[in-house]
């Protein structure tokens, strides 16, 4: 009996063993360790919702490293430039059959003047724009706009696509206003513009991408002048002061403070560089220095964008006189009297095949000969003009009124209204039009 227990006790202990033994052998070797957490984190960044943005677009400030020259590199929500490229820039063939209107209900449209229709319509991104207070560039046949908010694009002047668009400040409303009056000044590759208020920059930006190349804060937030490119430098109005800028670098070369805000449009002639004050003073400048060549003082004021250049003479106008200077000594070649003081005022002043034509507050439009300053016809316009005059040949102009685009027949006087809007908006100014040629 006690050999039988010590028997089934070896026999039992055997059987644990064996069966402990065999336990241990079941279970496969451990799976290798995958390191998952990177695929984890790439789908919940793709799946998880965004966080909300004021732009979604790729925010881009001015890393050029021509900007070493900025005062002003730490860019705020008021001068922040964002934006985006949707296709490389290309030089798109002229559509002579077209004029580009850009309107003062902030659209820009393409107008065919045979067929008389819409070729098509854009407008800014943001509803709050509602009104132009811009002009465009086309070169190449591509369109360069902006809008009253910061927004610019570079459209196909055919089509209405977007080749890019940027977007200067991220605080965007209808009381922000960014670019007022302005339009842009090209160079080569480069787009110049000067901003308002909390802005108050200078940029340069690349013409094919819209990226910002350099950037300078202005003293003053009144910019409301498009700049000047003339001789490598960049040349723009600042309340009292005006400035130049190497084009390429943005590198501030001279300041000058006049004292009595310059609000007109700086011009030149490749020697010097001309501008006035809002009072009645034209200054010649070396464009080296901003130095005084020489200044005239006129009998009237404001003169404002009614100002160019033409061989060795200046042409201006001011309330009621329109004036043709010397540009070596300022002396006055002749002076043409168009309406009494106090009378309507000048407000425009366009140049065509040695033709100068103007029209007043009251509507009236003028032609003079450009060589001896004499009227050479007066029209009492039915429509008034709210827009630049766009002259295609010499019988033959247009310009935009609230109702529409006029084409004006120079022989016969008669204002045929060849696109009607659908609606006369309340604020109705500032258009701009172009003759695509």
């Amino acid at each position: 009996m006690k050999n039988t227990t010590i028997l089934t006790i070896a026999l039992l202990t055997a059987l644990t063993i064996s069966a402990q033994t065999k336990k241990k052998k079941l279970p496969p070797p451990p799976p290798p360790k995958i390191e998952y957490i990177p695929q984890i984190q790439e789908v919940e960044t793709v799946t998880e919702p965004a966080l909300p943005v004021i732009d979604a677009s790729p925010m881009r400030i001015a890393e050029s490293t021509n900007n070493r020259f900025s005062n002003n590199k730490i860019l705020t929500e008021y001068d922040f430039v964002t934006g985006d490229q949707f296709k490389p820039l290309e030089k798109i063939p002229l559509d002579k059959n077209a004029i580009i209107i850009y309107d003062y209900d902030g659209t820009v449209r393409s107008f065919n003047l045979e067929t008389q229709k819409i070729n098509w319509n854009f407008k800014a991104k943001d509803e709050a724009v509602t009104y132009s207070r811009n002009k465009f560039t086309l070169e190449d046949g591509v369109l360069y706009i902006p809008f009253i908010n910061g927004e610019m694009y570079a459209l196909n002047h055919k089509t209405g696509e977007k080749f890019w668009e940027l977007k200067a400040g991220l605080k965007n409303s209808e009381y922000i206003k960014i670019w007022i009056n302005q339009i842009p000044t090209i160079n080569n590759n480069l787009i110049y513009i000067t901003s308002q208020y909390e802005n108050s920059n200078i940029y340069a930006f690349d013409k094919r991408t819209g990226y910002s190349v350099w950037n300078y804060k202005l003293q003053y937030p009144y910019n409301h002048i498009p700049v000047l490119y003339t001789n490598d430098k960049v040349f723009t109005q600042n309340a009292p002061y005006i400035y130049s800028f190497d084009a390429n670098t943005g590198e501030l070369l001279n300041r000058r403070n006049f004292n009595i805000a310059m609000y007109t449009t700086p011009v030149s002639d490749g020697k010097l560089v001309f501008v006035a004050n809002e009072r009645n003073t034209v200054y010649a400048l070396n464009p080296n220095t901003l130095e005084t060549v020489w200044e005239v003082e006129l009998a009237e004021r404001a003169i404002g964008t009614k100002i160019f250049t033409k061989g060795d003479k200046l042409y201006l106008a001011t309330n009621n006189t329109f004036y043709a200077l010397d540009t070596k000594s300022g002396k006055t070649i002749w002076q043409t009297k168009a309406t009494e003081e106090g009378q309507a005022a000048i407000e425009q002043l366009e140049e065509f095949n040695n033709r100068i034509y103007a029209y007043n507050k009251k509507g009236t439009l003028f032609q003079l000969d450009l060589n001896t300053g004499k009227i050479l016809q007066t029209i009492n316009l039915k429509s008034k003009p709210i827009s630049n005059i766009e002259v295609l040949d010499d019988s033959t102009l247009y310009y935009y009124c609230e109702a529409g685009l006029i084409k004006l027949t120079l022989a016969t006087q008669t204002e045929d209204l060849i696109y009607m809007r659908n609606a006369i908006n309340e604020n109705a100014r500032e258009n701009y039009i172009k003759l695509v040629r």
